[in-house]
């Protein structure tokens, strides 16, 4: 009977050894969180083995999820998966669909990024026009009308010059034979008349107003016809024409009529592209025939479209992300009463199953010293 006791008092001691031995052990995983001193010297095993390591438990599993974990040939896996495409194109249908339902505008959307669309529009609209034109204009200052022009325009306007006379002349004809031609002629007559006194005023005791009014009106019709008038009126055209194209163009617009010129463009611009009106109006009747391409085949291009971005930039986006340095930073934020939380929930389980197994090893251990302790 007095062996029976000894050796269930041995076994029962070594139990409760090796149990608490475990208890404590997985204590001093987590506590103390702080080191203690002595007399000015550290106590040993304070802090805990997690609080002492945080830092390189935090480099480690940042390590881990960067190296094995969130590599990049997964994300490149997932990209390139069937599902993943299926989600990004439903997403943009989705945000497609919102647009035409919702009545969305530019500004609607600019406002989310506290933009003034208009405000901003109107001026970058303004100084860009300007600064392209103020640029042009000093570029091409200096050179002749002809050298500005480029050559095809240039072959068209030369073309166009030569037919000027003959356009000319039939149109001085047509508003000649016409009766506002005539009327035209009639009042001059009457103002030459008063205005030359009664010595002139004499020739209409010889014709009537009419009378000279068609014969000047006669001897006009046949002057345009006259070859002779249409190589005068040619060659004064050419004349003046490549007077015109050998022009600088700071001598046709100078620096004071430029900078009129250029502000009276941007502000025609402006009001030609009505800014604030297309701002305010919904994207489905600005641009309806963009949704139209939408359902067509849009939605696959733009889905394409993000997909090949963010493969391509995979590499460049991981670096700037630093997943390592993201979960490192994290880790170190918590605090150490969180860190001993979460593990508890991951590995409880476990940790429960070694401190049960330090009370049955330190109970076996126990038996074999009881033997021992009866055969010496």
């Amino acid at each position: 009977m007095k062996v029976l006791l000894l050796i269930l008092f041995m076994m029962g001691v070594g139990a409760v050894i090796g149990g608490v031995t475990n208890i404590i052990a997985i204590r001093m995983l987590f506590h103390p969180y702080k080191p203690y001193y002595l007399f000015g010297r550290r106590i040993p095993f304070t802090p805990g083995l997690i609080p002492k390591r945080r830092e390189e438990v935090a480099v480690k599993i940042g390590q881990v999820v960067e190296d094995h974990l969130l590599t990049e040939s997964l994300i490149r896996e997932k990209l390139d998966a069937p599902e993943m495409r299926q989600t990004i194109k439903q997403t943009v249908t989705n945000q497609v669909e919102r647009l035409k339902r919702d009545d969305m505008t530019i500004q609607t959307i600019a406002e989310h990024f506290d933009v003034e669309v208009v405000h901003t529009s109107n001026q970058w609209l303004e100084q860009f026009v300007t600064e392209q034109l103020r640029k042009k204009y000093t570029q091409h200052r200096n050179q002749s009308i002809d050298e500005i022009i480029p050559q095809g325009v240039l072959n068209v306007l030369d073309h166009k010059m030569a037919e000027l006379d003959g356009v000319l002349l039939d149109k001085a004809r047509h508003y000649l034979q016409s009766d506002k031609g005539y009327n035209d002629i009639c009042m001059m007559l009457d103002t030459f008349f008063i205005e030359k006194g009664k010595i002139i005023s004499m020739l209409q005791m010889f014709m009537t107003n009419e009378a000279i009014a068609t014969r000047i009106q006669t001897e006009l019709v046949r002057l345009t016809n006259h070859p002779k008038a249409r190589q005068i009126l040619a060659t004064q055209i050419d004349k003046e024409y490549q007077s015109f194209k050998k022009m600088n163009l700071e001598e046709l617009l100078s620096e004071d009529q430029f900078e009129h010129f250029n502000g009276n463009v941007a502000e025609y611009v402006l009001q030609q592209l009505k800014v604030r009106e297309r701002a305010h109006q919904p994207l489905n009747r600005l641009v309806p025939q963009l949704f139209e391409r939408l359902d067509i085949d849009g939605i696959d291009k733009i889905t394409d479209l993000i997909l090949s971005v963010l493969a391509n930039r995979l590499s460049s986006i991981m670096r700037r992300v630093n997943i390592r340095g993201l979960i490192e930073e994290q880790i170190n934020r918590f605090e150490l009463d969180y860190i001993e939380k979460l593990i508890l929930e991951i590995a409880g389980k476990e940790l429960k199953l070694i401190t049960l197994l330090g009370f049955i090893l330190g109970g076996l251990i126990g038996i074999f010293q009881g033997i021992i302790a009866i055969f010496v």
